[in-house]
């Protein structure tokens, strides 16, 4: 019985990696479940993709040599930077 439902779930994946999720949903996966909840003051969140052809490890090592993961860390740094900068009033 447990074998009958391996191959169904290996075919779906999750990711709570927001910039990982939209570069693989780039390059076709399908997206299955969205999900957002707030931590504290954080928002985070959860994607499910439908993964039948085991795409996801290297979709991952594509990511992790892309130019997308660069910019995903240039967001996140300027973000940090005016969350850190208070206001001049101008």
């Amino acid at each position: 019985m447990d074998t009958a439902k391996r191959p169904r779930e290996a075919a779906y994946k999750e990711t709570n990696d927001l910039a990982f999720a939209a570069y693989i949903h780039m390059r076709g996966l399908k997206i299955q479940k969205a999900v957002k909840w707030q931590r504290g003051h954080a928002i985070e969140y959860r994607f499910t993709f439908h993964d039948p052809e085991s795409e996801w490890d290297q979709l991952s090592l594509d990511f992790a040599n892309s130019e997308c993961l660069t910019f995903d860390g240039s967001v996140r740094t300027l973000k940090r930077l005016c969350n850190n900068t208070r206001s001049n009033g101008g």
